[in-house]
């Protein structure tokens, strides 16, 4: 099987059915096919086959998704390459992954790698060349690093993609009946996933990408009567904070997906009650896929949760010496199933995992007795102060519940005398000011007094990785210059 040949699927059998509305067009599935082998046929006169990695440095358009599958058309490997990087930045993960060419605006300036100008005149190349019907070939090459130290990624196959989107299917509930509502880069490991998804299952992509204000998503959403909807939990907050209307933000929304980081209690109910009553918190990894979901009816029972495990996926927690812990205690979060990649690539080669059929995302974490994966900070994130271990998880749920922060995150910097301290970023809510001596006394009624943070730094933005996950070294080394 190849991932492009479901779209052939569709062409025939709902050719008219819409696949993907932006401002300028509708696309219906039939079109969306035709032009995924026109695009291909455009590869392949470059060079590209099977095997070949190809760069995709497109802005966050509807060609862009579609060249998604034009390279799966010809058994060759997706590299994304985020159109908002620096041309060192792109020019590193190009190289560092051997990318045979790298599909660029048509002004982009000179990489060392071969550059392919897209333009609307793709469009009219000509019949495809023969589709590669081998489901074991790499189609995608998810990056688990950025361009945050050296690069490095899982090769992911036609096949394990395919159990993802399954997964995603029968676990979240996405079918071909919905409109799904892309308001995140395709660069992300969830955008690019889930508007590939809903192209496979037959249903509609609206395109509405950032920057986008929260009055025109709901706007947008509203107007092109959307059912799906992923957002990261900046947007949320944005939106609560935006929505001031009578019911719902997004009434014909059944399902709001988030990711990312972690959505207070308090927020669960406000985002159901104000947003769309259909709130599902999605755990996963780019590399490894979907670990567990926490669907719209444990929000508020299960609020310290991550859900249960995705569906076909198998959770383990270990300690050190890779055994199993105690029910309820707390280690190292593991998960298989058949989505998750064997290869990891870099720029020593390819190897297979270290941990054969387990992928490790870096998460401590515990499983309580209703089966719920209750996380406990990052392994490499631990906080050591004067010997005693402090997860930055546990602080960050505590201060969430502060009314002038948004979104914090905990790290810890050196300190001769106790070895590190903690510190905190803090994104402060609109129109609020951070006051270090405020934060500290509303900590110091739901923390030990250790594991206060002793510097706080009011932030703007905080720099994440390709699943919108924070990446904490990056803005230690951002903050301490």
């Amino acid at each position: 099987m190849n991932l492009a040949s479901i779209l052939l699927g569709h062409a025939v059998a709902r050719p008219r059915q819409p696949a993907i509305v932006d401002d300028t067009e509708t696309l219906d599935h039939a079109t969306v096919a035709a032009i995924a082998g026109r695009y291909a046929n455009r590869l392949a006169r470059a060079g590209v086959g099977a095997g070949i990695r190809v760069g995709l440095m497109l802005g966050d358009t509807p060609d862009h998704l579609i060249l998604h599958y034009a390279v799966a058309w010809l058994g060759a490997t997706i590299v994304p390459v985020d159109h908002r990087w620096t041309v060192p930045e792109k020019e590193a993960v190009a190289q560092a992954f051997q990318c045979k060419l790298v599909v660029t605006p048509p002004d982009h300036p000179p990489l060392a790698t071969a550059l392919l100008p897209f333009d609307q005149s793709w469009r009219d190349e000509v019949a495809p060349p023969p589709m590669i019907d081998d489901d074991s070939l790499p189609v995608m090459l998810s990056l688990s690093s950025g361009t945050t130290g050296r690069p490095s990624g899982s090769l992911v196959s036609h096949r394990e993609l395919y159990e993802r989107w399954i997964s995603q299917w029968v676990g979240i509930g996405f079918n071909g009946g919905d409109r799904f509502l892309l308001s995140t880069p395709l660069y992300f490991g969830a955008g690019r996933s889930f508007g590939m998804s809903f192209l496979a299952a037959g249903g509609t992509v609206i395109f509405r990408p950032p920057p986008v204000g929260p009055l025109e998503l709901i706007e947008t959403a509203r107007m092109h009567r959307a059912t799906i909807l992923f957002l990261v939990p900046t947007q949320i907050r944005d939106l609560l904070d935006a929505w001031n209307g009578d019911g719902v933000a997004f009434p014909s929304v059944r399902l709001l997906v988030t990711s990312g980081s972690a959505i207070a209690a308090h927020e669960r109910r406000a985002v159901m009650e104000r947003l769309a009553s259909g709130f599902v918190d999605y755990y996963g990894t780019s590399e490894g896929g979907g670990i567990s979901v926490l669907s719209p009816h444990e929000q508020l029972g299960f609020a310290d949760t991550v859900g249960r495990p995705a569906f076909r996926v198998e959770i383990a927690i270990v300690d050190e010496a890779d055994e199993p812990v105690a029910p309820g205690e707390v280690g190292r979060l593991r998960y298989r199933g058949p989505g998750v990649s064997r290869l990891m690539v870099s720029a020593d080669g390819v190897v297979e995992s270290s941990t054969g059929a387990w992928n490790e995302p870096g998460d401590l974490a515990r499983i309580l007795p209703s089966g719920h994966v209750q996380l406990a900070g990052r392994a490499r994130d631990l906080i050591i102060r004067g010997g005693a271990n402090i997860h930055p998880a546990e602080i960050e749920a505590a201060l969430r519940a502060h009314p002038d922060i948004a979104e914090i995150c905990v790290f810890g910097l050196p300190d001769a005398r106790l070895g590190e301290i903690v510190a905190a970023a803090i994104i402060p809510k609109q129109g609020a000011v951070i006051d270090t001596a405020a934060v500290n006394a509303f900590a110091r009624t739901r923390l030990a007094t250790y594991k206060i943070p002793e510097r706080v730094f009011p932030v703007e933005d905080l720099p994440r990785n390709s699943s919108g996950k924070i990446v904490r070294a990056a803005l230690v080394k951002t903050l301490m210059g």
